[in-house]
């Protein structure tokens, strides 16, 4: 039984390949949550398509695309599950201007770096959704 305070809609999955994207959808949907994904491109199954009605495909370089769509979908908690090779991370993407920003303030070049970064951004960008959301409500409320 999921949790009374667990919005079903604001989960998301960033899949890369393998089974764990699967085996994540699999066990959210077992607790009543139905996850939105955003599907990398170059390492995602197309076999999620049949599992998630909430499915967005983005190329490895889209940060700015990835947040905007988790912000589009609502989602306030993100999963990143499955593999993404090395190389394709340092060197086959064509980065948008956030993750370029991004890949050039890390301290080290790797992937244990690059995934703590994105993880940041994604929290950062979150909390800023949310102040406007309130600022919104409240200025609606105080027009009233």
């Amino acid at each position: 039984m999921p949790d009374a305070n667990i919005n079903s809609n604001s989960w998301g999955l960033i899949a890369g390949n393998g089974r764990f994207p699967f085996l994540v959808l699999e066990g959210a949907r077992s607790q009543g949550i139905e996850m939105a994904v955003i599907a990398l491109k170059e390492e995602a199954s197309p076999e999620l398509e049949k599992l998630s009605k909430r499915l967005h495909w983005v190329s490895l370089g889209e940060l700015s695309k990835t947040i905007e769509l988790l912000q589009q979908e609502g989602v306030t908690q993100a999963v990143m599950a499955g593999q993404v090779k090395h190389n394709k991370i340092f060197s086959g993407i064509r980065p948008d201007w956030k993750l370029a920003k991004l890949l050039f303030s890390l301290p080290r070049k790797n992937t244990d770096a690059l995934i703590g970064a994105v993880a940041r951004r994604r929290r950062a960008c979150s909390r800023a959704a949310r102040r406007m959301s309130m600022k919104r409500k409240t200025s609606r409320t105080g027009s009233e």
